[in-house]
């Protein structure tokens, strides 16, 4: 799209396309001491992609670092970044071409940015909690609330999948309905900036503000500042490891029943009974009527095999720099697998669909 809109910048090769990345972490390597190291990172798409990624070719360009997260702040700390992509972009940079032994003017622009979910609402603007948590669907976001769960359950998932997907159709093993609505289109860049005309930041702790005529906005992105930020078809992208990592956990601690890390328990059971679907699963009244009892899901394994699936992840051998020596986070005599890195959960995810499409064959 910038080649198409901008063809003075795509006719000069030599035009640095950029991806901002930014996460927090904690620098002393535990999460009990009260504080947030935020790096944020210019990633040169010029390279090419066994390269762009290596350390040295990395561009440290801010370093937020306090007791707490940056927030809807985090764009005062942008400002220079971005009062120097502009500059980059509007007047371009005199830059010396050693294999040619010429200067040149360089240019260059940002496709887009790369975060987890929760630094996606830091940096669009868009609040990714709630009834509209998602930036996709935006205003049409299925959301509802679960009364045992106390957290919001998000169902409109099946949009996505083709109009004909036998999957759409499935009552039993869904929402008890059809789904028959299309994708939704996500808000362009020209709607969004439309949307906050006039917004008004307000930035600094405890700013809480209730938000404008409904728009689920925190703020007005500073990256909107940048002359072609509206025109960009993909603002914001999401680090698949980070959504690898979490689903896993997920996955992980319901089929084997960990404790604390399972999302099948009673308080599940009971809002699958508020919302009257899967009847099978609603939890039952014991005898002596002081507690519940809740009968097995479909997914749920006997020790036998919960032994089989973490003896093979223990003995499991991989080509060098694949993945950690995942052995060493797998239990086999409690049936856990606990503390394993985030780029092992690739590895765990196709070897859970292969374990869940024999299971369901057999």
């Amino acid at each position: 799209m910038m080649d198409a809109n901008y063809p003075e910048f795509s006719s000069e090769i030599l035009n640095v396309r950029l991806g901002v990345a930014a996460d927090g972490f904690s620098p002393y390597r535990t999460m009990s001491v009260s504080h947030s190291t935020w790096p944020i990172v210019l990633v040169n798409y010029n390279l090419p992609p066994w390269i762009c990624m290596k350390q040295e070719n990395l561009i440290l360009s801010t370093l937020i670092s306090g007791p707490n997260s940056p927030s809807n702040s985090i764009d005062v700390y942008m400002q220079p970044l971005i009062a120097e992509l502009n500059e980059l972009w509007d007047n371009g940079i005199q830059t010396y071409d050693a294999m040619t032994d010429q200067n040149f003017n360089l240019w260059a622009g940002v496709l887009w940015t790369i975060s987890d979910f929760p630094g996606y609402a830091m940096l669009s603007g868009w609040s990714t909690k709630g009834k509209l948590a998602c930036p996709v669907c935006h205003y049409e976001t299925c959301s509802e609330y679960l009364k045992h769960g106390r957290k919001m359950c998000y169902m409109s998932h099946r949009r996505f999948l083709d109009p004909s997907h036998k999957w759409r159709f499935d009552k039993k093993n869904f929402n008890g309905a059809i789904e028959t609505r299309q994708s939704a289109e996500p808000l362009t860049g020209t709607e969004v900036e439309q949307l906050l005309f006039g917004y008004k930041n307000q930035f600094g702790e405890n700013k809480k503000r209730k938000r404008e005529s409904g728009i689920p906005f925190k703020k007005r992105s500073i990256f909107f500042d940048l002359p072609y930020w509206k025109n960009n078809p993909l603002r914001h992208n999401l680090d698949v490891m980070h959504i690898e990592k979490n689903i896993c956990d997920s996955i992980l601690g319901t089929l084997l029943n960990i404790s604390g890390k399972s999302k099948d328990h009673l308080a599940a059971r009971f809002d699958l009974q508020e919302m009257g679907i899967r009847k099978s699963l609603h939890p039952m009244e014991s005898a002596d009527g002081k507690s519940y009892e809740i009968n097995a899901a479909l997914f749920d394994m006997s020790n036998k095999e919960k032994d089989i699936f973490c003896k093979v992840l223990k003995n499991a051998k991989l080509p060098y720099g694949c993945a950690s020596n995942i052995s060493r986070y797998v239990h086999t005599n409690e049936g856990k697998i606990l503390g394993y890195k985030s780029h092992d959960a690739h590895f765990i995810l196709h070897y859970l669909l292969q374990f869940a499409v024999k299971k369901s064959v057999n």
